[in-house]
């Protein structure tokens, strides 16, 4: 006897191809429906989709439903969390996962009561570290639809991390919709039979619910006609995930699984829109790190020092990085109105966090004791020391200047760029101004400072021009690298294996015939390798400290897709690259800047490194990942 589970549920995107606005007008009225079928008992449970950013939007604007929406979640019949946001957890840090259920928790249990269920129906594809994040905040059981491969032959299993964490797993093979063929269909065998593969569990899930679908008040009666139709012994209840998963701890045949679950043979992942929409991509992710590797510790230490911590401008910037990290509006395959309305909010918390770091630093700095002035501070919030080459800009009345440490000693920096700045009072008549003016610049200063502490300078003038400059030159250099320009060709040189690449970065351009999901291979295509050979300007500077490249040119690339199948070139792409070499670090600053002219193509960064590899690494979460490689790259 199969004991199926119907979980009546909505999956309300935050904001998708429309905008958060329109999500929330028609969610105020949804919120209606559903305290009415509660109320007249039409329904026994209801899932608000396991977030609570929809709530959070909707109390705003109706607090006086705060009660009655209390009284369902406390009463077990309105479920609630315990996500903040439905995230996409491939393109997620694992510190931003944690804040994102914290987020969400902290505000379900002060409405009731979260479902302590890790709720993800429609995340692209699932990472290896969710169990071990589950248990970590007394999350033992989870729900998800893609990624799982089919070769596993399960729907229900123990999915465990490398840490011995676990979870019992429902996969929700036919997707959180599959229900709707309850209220809208009368085959009900076929139903029954479709849900039931993979499995031999006697405890099976029917979520009744689709994207921002409205409540079906013809849940119980559709229930009564459907167990009447079941020529078996099988039955369907009204149910909720706690009640299911419940039993579901009582069978005994479940198989474990590990690892991540990024396979499209039952459900499609969508890996292509990891790479779109990067404006959302880079601005969210600097975020993100400026959060954790500097406001937070930053504010760590100001508390230490007797200011006062604020937390609730900290959830403020988390809460807008967890909207940002929904699965639709982080996969970037939204519309444009959508894309302009997450990249504002996203403006808007940087300039908050911007603010709160800038006033913080302040305060640290002026709270230092200290018998003699400092012009300058430099601080490391990182419970490790930094021997680094920092870039900073200063101002000073004189031009020139020397830099010293608090016993007097130089310190060594170089002078990236100057400007003059006129601080007169402003006249209409720009000959009245007085020639009062300051100096702005940037520079390269190493910077020595030890773990969560601050080192101070002093910019002392000097009335000869002795300042370090980077000097043009025709290749730059530092301990590690020597990279040079012939005709264009970028040449690399490792020092420590006099290993020589040449023309060791180029791009590759090809079409895309894809949607705003989907990278898709144009059916005629025309693969193009980009290179800098017709760079119209290079400028190289070396210094002791820092050096750098800068190539300008414009690709001349097919327009749209009909000149890519045509191998014609009308369209248009300038470019701007910059490597940066710092003295001793073995990274290479790498940026390039695209004025994009032409359609429905995909470029690719190319290293040729000439390497081998065998097996492929990734960072996850709070792990790592490897897999052996199929093909050498």
């Amino acid at each position: 006897m199969t004991k199926i589970h119907a979980i009546a549920h909505t999956h309300w995107d935050f904001e998708w191809y429309f905008t958060r606005q329109e999500a929330r007008v028609q969610f105020a009225f949804h919120m209606d429906d559903v305290f009415a079928a509660l109320t007249d008992n039409q329904l026994d449970y209801y899932l608000l989709d396991g977030q609570l950013s929809i709530i959070d939007d909707y109390l705003t604007a109706f607090p006086e439903k705060e009660s009655v929406l209390r009284q369902f979640v406390t009463a077990g019949r309105l479920f609630i969390g315990p996500w903040y946001t439905q995230i996409d957890e491939m393109v997620t840090s694992g510190e931003s996962i944690v804040r994102n259920l914290k987020l969400g928790m902290r505000l379900g249990d002060a409405l009731g009561g979260v479902m302590k269920v890790g709720y993800l129906p429609d995340s692209f594809g699932q990472g290896q570290d969710m169990p071990k994040i589950y248990n970590g905040v007394g999350i033992n059981s989870t729900v998800f639809w893609r990624g799982f491969p089919s070769d596993n032959d399960a729907r229900y299993f123990y999915w465990d991390s490398n840490d011995g964490s676990q979870v019992i797993a429902a996969n929700i093979k036919n997707g959180y919709y599959a229900g709707v063929d309850l209220i809208e269909k009368d085959d009900v065998p076929a139903l029954l039979t479709r849900i039931a593969t993979h499995t031999t569990a006697t405890n099976q899930v029917l979520p009744v619910g689709g994207d921002q679908r409205a409540i079906d008040f013809n849940l119980k009666t559709r229930l009564n006609q459907a167990n009447d139709a079941i020529d078996t012994n099988d039955s369907i209840i009204e149910s909720n995930y706690p009640a299911f998963f419940d039993a579901l701890a009582q069978e005994t045949n479940l198989p474990a699984f590990s690892g991540e679950f990024i396979d499209p043979s039952d459900s499609k992942i969508h890996r292509g829109i990891y790479s779109s929409r990067y404006d959302l991509k880079q601005l969210y992710d600097q975020l993100e790190r400026e959060m954790t590797y500097q406001i937070e510790p930053l504010m760590a230490l100001a508390a230490h020092q007797g200011i006062e911590s604020k937390q609730g401008l900290i959830d403020e910037i988390w809460q807008t990085i967890a909207r940002g990290q929904a699965h639709d509006s982080s996969g970037g395959c939204n519309s444009d109105k959508t894309n302009q309305d997450i990249y504002q909010r996203g403006v808007t918390a940087h300039q908050l966090a911007y603010s709160l770091k800038d006033y913080l630093l302040r305060k640290l700095s002026i709270s230092i004791n200290n018998d003699q002035p400092i012009d300058l501070f430099a601080w490391n919030p990182l419970p490790m020391a930094i021997n680094e080459v920092r870039e900073l800009t200063v101002s000073t009345k004189t031009a020139h200047f020397n830099v010293c440490d608090l016993t007097g000693q130089l310190v060594a920096f170089e002078v990236l760029s100057q400007e003059q700045e006129n601080a007169a009072t402003l006249r209409r008549n720009p000959a009245e101004m007085t020639d009062d003016y300051y100096y702005v610049t940037k520079i390269a200063l190493q910077t020595k400072i030890g773990a969560t502490d601050w080192c101070g300078y002093q910019l002392q003038p000097t009335s000869t021009a002795t300042m370090p400059v980077l000097k043009t030159t025709d290749t730059i250099d530092n301990r590690f690298y020597a990279i040079s320009a012939t005709d264009g060709q970028l040449e690399l040189l490792v020092k420590a294996t006099n290993q020589r690449y040449d023309n060791f970065l180029t791009l590759e351009d090809g079409g895309d015939e894809g949607d705003t999901y989907d990278f898709s291979p144009a059916f005629t295509d025309w693969l193009l390798t980009l290179d800098f050979t017709q760079a119209d300007h290079s400028h190289f500077e070396q210094g002791q400290l820092i050096s750098r490249l800068r190539l300008n040119g414009t690709w001349q690339l097919p327009a749209n897709l009909a000149e890519r199948q045509q191998q014609l070139r009308s369209g248009q792409v300038a470019y701007q690259l910059e490597l940066v070499l710092k003295q001793d670090s073995e990274s290479i600053g790498f940026n390039l800047t695209l004025d994009n002219q032409v359609l429905d193509h995909r470029m690719r960064l190319v290293l040729h490194t000439g390497i081998q590899a065998t097996d492929s690494f990734a960072d996850t979460p709070f792990g790592r990942f490897s897999v052996p490689l199929k093909i050498h790259i």
